[in-house]
């Protein structure tokens, strides 16, 4: 039974480990812990329901914990620092301490802790401060802090307000959704392009064939058309020579012969037989 339920805490454990999600979310609570932030305590709870992210939760003064928590996530994991009252003052001490962060949201830091400047290495870090201190319990949510990429935006929200803040929020689960769309681009496939195969420096690009394969076929084809058309003309030619050469022979058979003076000597001799016998001399007479 011991062995059990040592496994079923280990189970336990790995499911709800942060390691496990594609965004890890650490949340830094402001002087006197979450009971001094309803506004945050509230947040975090929206921040947990949504997919793919896990959120813990740290003192102000235990941000080396949250450093080692994010240098412990695995390879392709988001990281979110999110830093309240102190805790925003902190938030500069986790960017300068960790490898990377992908994203820090300082609210309303205060102006009665010291903070060094942002050295650190981080995507993007974004500040929300009230610059008027009457409005923030004697500056608790007015300083500005120091660094070279660090977006500020100024507001008129109270210190216990802010975290209710619409543009606070939304910026923070914008930027979450963000992440995820990216990551889910990165997991479809790129379509493979095709392999070319190198071509023959002895042979011709295929269109290059092709075209002196058709002009073959049509030259084939053209022969094959002016022998056809030379056979009808012979057809055509040969009935009607044969009918000029009868018609030819048909006009010379009507053609009249030229007397001569033997052809008439022949005819009167035949012609008045039993007859004297007509002498002619050279004349024909």
């Amino acid at each position: 039974m011991k062995k059990l339920g040592i496994a079923v805490a280990l189970c336990g454990s790995l499911i709800w480990s942060p390691a496990h999600a594609k965004t890890f979310v650490g949340v830094l609570w402001p002087l006197f812990g979450p009971g001094a932030a309803p506004g945050l305590t509230e947040f975090v709870s929206e921040l947990k329901s949504m997919p793919d992210v896990a959120v813990t939760t740290y003192p102000h003064e235990s941000w080396s914990s949250l450093v080692e928590d994010i240098e412990r996530q695995p390879p392709g994991t988001h990281t979110v620092v999110i830093g309240y009252s102190l805790g925003a003052n902190n938030s500069v001490r986790v960017a300068n301490q960790a490898r990377y962060v992908d994203l820090i949201i300082a609210l309303q830091p205060s102006m009665l802790a010291p903070t060094p400047a942002l050295t650190g290495n981080v995507g993007r870090m974004v500040e929300f401060y009230n610059p008027n201190p009457w409005m923030t319990f004697g500056g608790m949510g007015s300083q500005r802090l120091v660094g070279e990429n660090i977006e500020y935006i100024a507001n008129n929200d109270t210190h216990l307000g802010a975290p209710f803040n619409s543009g606070f929020r939304d910026l923070v689960k914008g930027e979450i959704t963000k992440f995820a769309v990216e990551d889910r681009q990165a997991e479809i496939p790129k379509p493979l392009k095709r392999a070319q195969l190198p071509q023959s420096r002895g042979l011709k690009p295929t269109e290059e064939r092709l075209t002196h394969q058709q002009r073959d076929f049509a030259a084939k084809d053209h022969q094959q058309i002016a022998q056809a058309e030379t056979s009808k003309v012979q057809n055509a030619v040969q009935p009607a020579h044969f009918s000029e050469v009868s018609f030819l022979n048909t006009r010379d058979a009507f053609v009249q012969r030229r007397l001569t003076i033997e052809d008439m000597k022949d005819y009167v001799a035949r012609t008045y037989l039993g007859s004297p016998a007509v002498e002619f001399n050279d004349d024909g007479l």
